[in-house]
């Protein structure tokens, strides 16, 4: 396999620090470097595929707020922003060294204005966001295993009816992505994802387009997410939640109209 920084460098060059694919496809990454290093697969725009689909519904519904926790790069925080441009977004992320990237990586995408910056999030953090929030909201959370202590609604009850999109962390809390099914299988419509391995057809065919025809390993290789364990993901949908009344009230008007008339 080719030297891995001659192929991450000739990714970066081809996708000019943007997001080549996905439903955050345009974005401008100002990677930490750890990111730029090991992560290309931002740029492929491959990372989290699997719960792209869910990333698309989600972005195309009327949320007033977006809270992200576990920010990191800004990657959620900018993306959503991007693709909600009546949204505010509130990125939590405890590592303080990474707020300037966010802050960069906002302004870089035209969003600076939306996207407010914040550090350690507890509950009384949560409740306090969560009560100056303009509903309806999407909660994004990926916080390392930390989600089965915060994400309890009998602590936060504004959380049932609140959307989440939640990355789990079994590998670090044996259980947590059953106890937190538990949790909000009552108030919210669960859908889980499992990670996969990566193949070639995952690659974005219009990317560097030799690559994976003379390197069908590096390609692959380059979609490596580094995860520990097998990666889930809940996307759980508020059962009161306006969003998705109004998502629901649509369905039907959409379903009488095609319907034959009598």
């Amino acid at each position: 396999m080719p030297h891995w920084s001659l192929m991450t460098g000739l990714v970066h060059a081809r996708a000019g620090r943007r997001v080549s694919k996905g439903p955050f496809a345009g974005t401008q990454l100002l990677l930490s470097g750890p990111s730029e290093r090991l992560l290309p697969c931002y740029m492929l725009g491959t990372w989290e595929l699997e719960i792209q689909s869910a990333i698309e519904q989600l972005a195309q519904r009327d949320y007033g707020t977006v809270i992200n926790i576990g920010a990191a790069d800004g990657y959620y925080a900018t993306g959503f922003a991007r693709r909600m441009p009546k949204a505010q977004v509130l990125a939590f992320e405890a590592v303080s060294e990474l707020h300037d990237i966010i802050r960069r990586t906002a302004a870089a995408n035209g969003v600076a204005d939306r996207v407010h910056i914040g550090g350690y999030c507890d509950s009384a953090a949560l409740r306090a966001a969560l009560a100056r929030a303009k509903p309806p909201i999407l909660l994004v959370v990926d916080i390392e295993g930390y989600e089965t202590q915060l994400l309890d609604p009998s602590a936060v009850p504004e959380l049932r009816s609140v959307d989440l999109l939640i990355e789990t962390h079994d590998a670090a809390v044996p259980g947590c992505t059953e106890l937190l099914i538990d949790r909000f299988g009552s108030s919210h419509m669960v859908e889980r994802f499992t990670a996969r391995p990566r193949e070639l057809r995952d690659f974005p065919p219009d990317f560097l387009r030799l690559l994976p025809k003379l390197f069908p390993s590096a390609a692959v290789e380059l979609m490596n997410e580094r995860r520990m364990g097998t990666q889930q993901w809940l996307c759980c949908q508020a059962r009161q939640s306006k969003v998705g009344l109004q998502d629901r009230a649509e369905a039907n008007r959409t379903e009488m109209a095609a319907a034959p008339a009598k």
